[in-house]
């Protein structure tokens, strides 16, 4: 099955929020939601395949849904049920695919969907995943010290370029040094944008579950105009933009995000947790 390929950790007890990174990421990005969120809620954090501690198997099955196959197995091999989805970049495309399959083969699972500054369309594929998509990209990918990729990336990713710690870069540098990651990115980006691509975004207004969609107003990776097409064709949607805020508000306005999702969730955050959450 492809869910055995999957890194998970599960945090707190109750209803199941399950949160997927973006592209190059892994379950650090979440790290600021672990203990707000798991005081009232079972908190999912996964590793798509091919990144952080998930397997990274020398195979082709890295396509958008070959990854939203393995989380809807690991889905239902769990039973997770009252499920809230939540999906940042990357992320966010396989949460939109999971969203439309579940609402229409188990449409008893889902109950929200929170996208952040999610990938959707494929007229606005980010510029340095269209360059890693090259001849010249590839090389870059293996060759380019693993470090040096992810600065790069972050500093597009953030508004606050003060905000980028070191712990950032190394829980970001390490697992791309694993053998095997690399190919998993460059497969992963090579089949970003799945040949059915069109009919997919045509199943994004089948998505009738309340929806939180969150962007960066500065966002430099996938732009504030994506997230307002999806506000328009979201049935039951709304969006909140963030000021002076990038790709990455979990990690860059951490506080603001958790205070926003748990308005929508409609748990009560204390001002405490939000801020042991951020340290």
């Amino acid at each position: 099955m492809a869910s055995e390929y999957l890194y998970k950790e599960e945090h707190g007890d109750g209803d199941p929020i399950l949160c997927l990174h973006g592209l190059g990421a892994n379950i650090f990005t979440w790290r600021h939601f672990i203990y707000p969120f798991s005081r009232h809620n079972k908190l999912i954090l996964v590793d798509l395949k091919g990144f952080g501690k998930s397997a990274k198997p020398d195979d082709d099955r890295y396509s958008l849904h070959d990854h939203a196959d393995a989380v809807y197995e690991l889905i239902l091999k769990n039973d997770w049920r009252q499920l809230t989805l939540i999906g940042n970049s990357y992320g966010g495309a396989v949460s939109l695919l999971l969203a439309a399959r579940l609402e229409d083969s188990k449409p008893s699972r889902l109950l929200k969907l929170v996208l952040i500054d999610a990938g959707a369309y494929k007229e606005y594929l980010p510029g340095y995943v269209k360059l890693m998509r090259t001849l010249l990209g590839t090389l870059m990918i293996f060759l380019l010290p693993a470090r040096r990729s992810v600065k790069f990336v972050l500093n597009l990713s953030c508004f606050d370029k003060t905000k980028i710690t070191e712990e950032q870069v190394a829980a970001y540098a390490g697992p791309l040094d694993d053998p095997g990651a690399r190919t998993a990115l460059l497969q992963t980006v090579r089949q970003c944008i799945p040949p059915d691509a069109d009919e997919l975004v045509t199943k994004f207004k089948s998505i009738s579950v309340p929806t939180l969609i969150l962007w960066g107003r500065h966002d430099k990776v996938i732009p504030l105009k994506v997230g307002e097409l999806l506000n328009q064709v979201l049935p039951n949607s709304v969006l909140e933009v963030f000021e002076e805020c990038g790709h990455i508000p979990q990690e860059e306005q951490p506080q603001k995000t958790i205070a926003r999702i748990s308005e929508f969730l409609g748990t009560s955050s204390s001002r405490q947790s939000l801020t042991q959450s951020a340290l």
